[in-house]
């Protein structure tokens, strides 16, 4: 059972041009691999909101297989090297939101009590 990873953040003014020739550049596609290779997260992608329909200028998507992932990425060198070269391009003025998803079919929901 799969649990999604999503982080939500703002950029720069003036930098999201730059950085999405970053997003689309070999180096990060090395990154992104090498944490796959390190924590066993799979990067899904980054995703931009079309016509200002989004809270946010943009969000990554993760995928992890489990919940030991998590701690596998607070050491890895990857996850280091990702955030030394995002650094120049988020907005770090203005808070961001992350947060952990899963699937319908992986989740028990609760409603209210049945009537006897």
């Amino acid at each position: 059972m799969p649990v999604y990873y999503v982080t939500s953040y703002f950029i720069k003014p003036e930098k999201s041009v730059e950085y999405q020739k970053w997003l689309n550049s070999p180096e990060y596609r090395r990154i992104a691999k090498k944490y796959e290779k390190e924590t066993g997260f799979k990067y899904l992608n980054t995703y931009f909101p079309i016509f200002g329909l989004g809270e946010y200028d943009c969000e990554d998507w993760f995928m992890a297989p489990d919940w030991a992932a998590f701690d596998k990425a607070r050491t890895s060198k990857a996850m280091e090297e990702w955030t030394a070269k995002g650094w120049d391009f988020w907005d770090m003025t203005r808070s961001g939101k992350s947060r952990v998803m899963r699937t319908a079919q992986d989740v028990k929901t609760f409603g209210p009590p049945k009537k006897k």
